[in-house]
C-alpha cells in the first residue's frame, strides 16, 4: 500500500509538473466519460429501471390486432372473455385514457384521467399511500363514482393534506368521492396521470358489449407463477379461436409482450445506437491520450533504461506508469461527472416525448449512474495506459542508447502510435457513416409529401362536458359559434374542428364495404373516419384531387355523402373514376351494431381527398373517410380540435381562443395547444435527437482524430529530423519531403477508412429501423465521410510535413 501511495503521488507531481500535457489528457478523456455519463443515465432510466409496480418482469401486455392485421385497442367483450377464460393469468386488467373537466375552481382545469377496469390496481400490486384503490368488483357496468388521485393531484389541489379522502371533485360536472391516494413513486401508466375513475361508470357511453368496437381500451396481466409467456400466449390463442367458432366469423387476436417491451417502444434502440455511439468516442479519446503516454515516454526513454539497470523489475515499472494513466483518468472522470450532468440537462428536453413519462424522473446521476462511471474510468485508465506500460516495462538497454545518441526512434514504436491514429480514424468513419445516414434519413422525411399543409396552423383541443352537452345538437352549436366567432378574430384566414388530426396521436376508425361487397368480416376494410365542416380542407392544406369538397348544403337530410382520399378510391375502383360511387361504414339508426342484417346506410363518394400520413410519417395511412360534421348521422363526440389556419405565428392566437371558449362557455377548457408544424417535428424529434447527437459525437471524434494524426506527424518529424536532413543534403527538394510525410499520414488514415468502412457496414444494420428510404451500406455516404477524413487526415499533416521542409542539413550534418 505504501508503495502505491508513493506512485499516487509521483504521478499528482508529474502532473503538476507537466500542466499542459495534463491538461489535454485531462480534458480529452473528460469529453469521453462525461459522454458515455450522459447517455448511460437514460440507458438506465429508461431501459435498466423497472417499472414503477410490483414485480413487473410478470406482467405482460396483449397486444391486439383485427383481422385485416391492423393494431388496435381492446374492445370490452374481448376483454372479458380473455379475463374469465383464460387460465394462465392471476390478474388480467384494462385502462382506457380520457380527457376530463374538473370544474368548481378558477377555471376549469384538463384532466389527464385513466378509466380502470378488471384487476387494474390488483395486477400492479402498488398499496395506496392513503385511502383505499378501487376493487375489480367496482369497475364494472354499475360502478359507483369514486376516484383515486395521483400523488401530483393530491399535492397540487389539496397540498397532501388527508383530508381529501371522502372530499368530492366535480368532472365533466357529476361528483366522484375520493377514495384514495397513490404513493409519489407510483407514475403509471404515465407520469401526467391525475385520477383513476372507474370504467364502468361511464359505460353507457362506451360500446359496452359491441365485440368489433375498440375505443382505446389496453390490458395489463400478470401471469401466474411457472408459466412461461409461450404458455399463455397458447391460453389466449385457445380462447380467440373459441370465440370465432361460437361467433362464426374471424375475430381480433392477441400477442402477447413483456410490459416493459411495448411500454418502452422504439425509444430502446435509439437509445442503444446512442450508447454505441458514445462508446466509440470514449475509444477514441482513450487512444488519443494512449498516443499522447507513448510521444510522453519516448522523452522519458532514457529515465527508464537507467531505473531498469538499477533493478527496477517490469512489474514495478508497468505498475508506475498504469497508475499515472488511472490518476490522469480518475481526474478526467471527475470532470466528465460535470459534463455529463451538463449533458443530461440539455439532452433530456430534445428527446421531447420519445421518453416514457413515467420512467423519465429515474434519469439522473444516481449511484448506479455513478458506480458505471467509476467503471468506465477505471477500464479507460488502463486501457489507455496499457500500451505505455507494456512499452516502458520492456526496454532495450543498447537500442535506447543507439536511438538516443542519434535522434531517431524504432520503427517498432512508430507502428504502435501509427496503429492507434488507424484505429482512431477507423471508429471515427463508423460514426459519421452513422451521422450522414441519420441526417439523410431526416432530410428523406422531412419532405416527405404528409398530403397536408402545417404552415401557420394553430390546433387546440376542446372537450365539452358530457353532462351539460347530452345531444349532438348541443354538441353542434357549440362549434358552430366557435367556427364563426374564432373566423372573426385578426390573422384569421380559414377556421375548421375535426375528430381527429394528423400525427396527432388520435385516430377513429371503423369497418368500410364498397357497394356491392358483402359486409362481413371477411371483406372489411379499417377506414380513418373524420367528421368535418366544408373549410377544413382549406385549413389544413389537403388538396381535392378529383370532385368537390362539402358545402352547407350537405346536412342532415340531404342525401347522405362522404369524400375519400387516392388511398382508398385506388383500393376500391383502380382504374375507375370513384365519383358518383357508394361505400357504407354505417347502420340504421336504433339497430343493433353486431347485427350484421340490419340495414346499412350508403354515401355517395363526392370527393377524392390527398392520402395523409396520420399516424407516423414514415408510411402513409390507411385508408381515410371524411363525412360532413352537419351529416355524421349517429356518430358525434363531445371533444374535437380547432384547427385555424393564420397569416402569423398561430401561437400568437392562443388568448384570444381562450377567450373565445370562455365568452361561450367558461367551464369549456382550452387544451393540447399546439401548431401542425409542431406535430410534425414531434414525429421527427427521436430522429433528431438520434442524428443530432450522432452529428455532435461525430465532429468530436474526427476533431480528435486530427488531433492524434497531427500529433503522431508532429511526433514523427521531430523524431526524423536527421533523416530528413540526410535526405535534403543528397539531393532531396522540400516538394520530395513534403510528399513523403504526407504519404504517412496518408497511408494511415486510408487503412483506418478501409477498416472503419467494414466495421461501418456491419454495425449500421443494427439502425435499419432508425432509417427512411436510406440504405445502411449506402455508397454515397461512405464515400463522402472517406473523401472528408481524407481531407481531415491531409490538413493535419500539413503542418508537420512543412516543417520537415524546413530542416537545414548544414545543421543536422554538424550536429552528427
Amino acid at each position: 500500500m505504501a508503495t502505491l501511495w508513493q506512485d499516487v503521488r509521483y504521478a499528482l507531481r508529474a502532473i503538476v509538473k507537466r500542466p499542459k500535457f495534463a491538461a489535454v489528457a485531462i480534458l480529452t478523456i473528460a469529453l469521453g466519460i462525461g459522454a458515455n455519463t450522459a447517455i448511460f443515465s437514460v440507458v438506465n432510466g429508461i431501459l435498466l429501471t423497472p417499472l414503477p409496480v410490483a414485480n413487473p418482469g410478470a406482467l405482460v401486455r396483449p397486444r391486439v390486432f383485427a383481422f385485416t392485421g391492423h393494431e388496435i385497442s381492446l374492445s370490452i367483450p374481448n376483454f372479458r372473455d380473455w379475463r374469465e377464460r383464460t387460465r394462465s393469468f392471476e390478474t388480467f386488467g384494462a385502462h382506457m385514457h380520457r380527457s376530463r373537466t374538473l370544474t368548481g375552481g378558477d377555471r376549469p382545469e384538463v384532466l389527464d384521467v385513466r378509466l380502470v377496469l378488471g384487476d387494474y390496481f390488483e395486477g400492479l400490486g402498488v398499496a395506496p399511500l392513503l385511502g383505499r384503490t378501487i376493487p375489480s368488483e367496482d369497475t364494472w357496468a354499475g360502478a359507483e363514482p369514486v376516484a383515486v388521485l395521483s400523488y401530483r393531484f393530491w399535492d397540487r389541489h389539496f397540498q397532501r393534506n388527508p383530508s381529501a379522502l371522502g372530499q368530492t371533485l366535480m368532472v365533466d360536472g357529476q361528483p366522484f368521492t375520493v377514495i384514495g391516494v397513490m404513493p409519489e413513486s407510483f407514475e403509471f401508466p404515465t407520469a401526467t396521470t391525475d385520477l383513476y375513475l372507474p370504467m364502468g361508470f361511464f359505460s353507457a357511453g362506451l360500446c359496452w358489449d359491441q365485440r368489433g368496437c375498440s375505443q382505446g381500451t389496453w390490458a395489463i396481466a400478470r401471469l401466474k407463477p411457472g408459466v412461461s409467456l409461450a404458455a399463455a400466449q397458447a391460453d389466449i390463442d385457445r380462447v380467440t379461436q373459441e370465440i370465432e367458432t361460437e361467433e362464426g366469423r374471424e375475430g381480433a387476436t392477441a400477442k402477447l409482450r413483456p410490459l416493459k417491451e411495448t411500454f418502452v417502444g422504439n425509444i430502446q434502440t435509439e437509445v442503444w445506437v446512442l450508447m454505441g455511439a458514445v462508446g466509440f468516442v470514449l475509444l477514441i479519446a482513450s487512444a488519443n491520450v494512449a498516443s499522447l503516454l507513448l510521444a510522453r515516454g519516448e522523452a522519458r526513454r532514457q529515465e527508464i533504461a537507467v531505473r531498469t539497470a538499477l533493478g527496477a523489475s517490469q512489474a514495478r515499472v508497468m505498475r508506475q506508469f498504469l497508475t499515472e494513466s488511472v490518476v490522469l483518468a480518475g481526474a478526467g472522470g471527475l470532470v466528465g461527472i460535470g459534463l455529463g450532468y451538463v449533458g443530461l440537462r440539455a439532452l433530456l428536453p430534445a428527446f421531447g416525448n420519445s421518453l416514457p413519462s413515467s420512467l423519465e424522473g429515474h434519469i439522473g446521476l444516481d449511484p448506479r449512474v455513478l458506480a458505471f462511471t467509476v467503471a468506465v474510468t477505471l477500464l479507460s485508465g488502463i486501457a489507455f495506459g496499457m500500451a505505455p506500460a507494456l512499452r516502458a516495462a520492456r526496454p532495450d538497454l543498447v537500442e535506447e542508447l543507439k536511438e538516443g545518441g542519434r535522434g531517431t526512434v524504432g520503427r517498432h514504436r512508430r507502428r504502435l502510435r501509427s496503429g492507434l491514429v488507424v484505429a482512431e480514424v477507423a471508429l471515427s468513419l463508423v460514426l459519421l457513416v452513422g451521422a450522414g445516414l441519420m441526417i439523410r434519413s431526416i432530410g428523406a422525411l422531412s419532405h416527405v409529401d404528409k398530403g397536408f399543409d402545417p404552415t401557420n396552423v394553430f390546433t387546440a383541443r376542446v372537450a365539452l362536458p358530457s353532462v351539460r352537452y347530452p345531444e349532438k345538437e348541443d354538441v353542434l352549436r357549440f362549434y358552430r359559434q366557435l367556427r364563426t366567432r374564432v373566423a372573426r378574430l385578426p390573422g384569421v384566414q380559414v377556421v375548421s374542428v375535426a375528430n381527429i388530426v394528423p400525427l396527432g396521436g388520435n385516430s377513429w376508425e371503423r369497418g368500410i364495404w364498397p357497394e356491392g361487397t358483402p359486409t362481413d368480416a371477411e371483406h372489411t376494410t379499417s377506414v380513418l373516419f373524420n367528421m368535418v365542416p366544408p373549410e377544413h380542407f382549406e385549413a389544413m392544406g389537403i388538396p381535392i384531387l378529383r370532385g368537390r369538397g362539402f358545402t352547407e348544403a350537405d346536412r342532415d337530410g340531404a342525401p347522405p355523402v362522404c369524400i375519400i382520399d387516392e388511398t382508398m378510391a385506388e383500393k376500391f375502383w383502380p382504374g375507375e373514376d370513384p365519383i358518383g360511387k357508394r361505400v357504407t361504414f354505417e347502420i340504421e339508426p336504433d339497430h343493433d351494431f353486431n347485427d350484421q342484417n340490419a340495414p346499412r346506410i350508403y354515401r355517395t363518394v363526392i370527393g377524392v381527398a390527398k392520402n395523409t400520413r396520420h399516424y407516423e410519417l414514415e408510411t402513409p395511412s390507411r385508408v381515410q373517410v371524411y363525412v360532413p360534421m352537419e351529416q355524421s348521422g349517429t356518430a358525434w363526440t363531445t371533444a374535437a380540435t380547432l384547427i385555424v389556419k393564420t397569416a402569423r405565428d398561430p401561437l400568437a392566437l392562443t388568448p384570444a381562443v381562450w377567450r373565445e371558449v370562455g365568452a361561450i362557455d367558461k367551464d369549456v377548457p382550452v387544451q393540447d395547444i399546439q401548431t401542425m408544424q409542431g406535430y410534425v417535428d414531434a414525429a421527427l424529434s427521436g430522429k433528431t435527437v438520434v442524428g443530432g447527437i450522432l452529428t455532435l459525437f461525430s465532429g468530436l471524434a474526427l476533431a480528435l482524430s486530427a488531433i492524434g494524426i497531427f500529433g503522431v506527424m508532429s511526433i514523427s518529424v521531430v523524431q526524423r529530423l536527421r533523416d530528413f536532413g540526410i535526405h535534403m543534403a543528397l539531393g532531396a527538394r522540400s516538394a520530395d519531403i513534403l510528399r513523403m510525410v504526407a504519404r504517412e499520414g496518408l497511408t494511415i488514415t486510408i487503412i483506418g477508412v478501409v477498416i472503419g468502412a467494414a466495421v461501418a457496414a456491419g454495425l449500421t444494420r443494427f439502425m435499419r429501423s432508425l432509417l427512411y428510404q436510406v440504405n445502411p451500406v449506402e455508397p454515397t455516404t461512405y464515400v463522402a465521410v472517406a473523401v472528408a477524413l481524407v481531407g481531415v487526415a491531409l490538413l493535419a499533416a500539413y503542418l508537420p510535413a512543412r516543417r520537415a521542409t524546413k530542416v537545414d542539413p548544414a545543421v543536422v550534418l554538424k550536429q552528427e
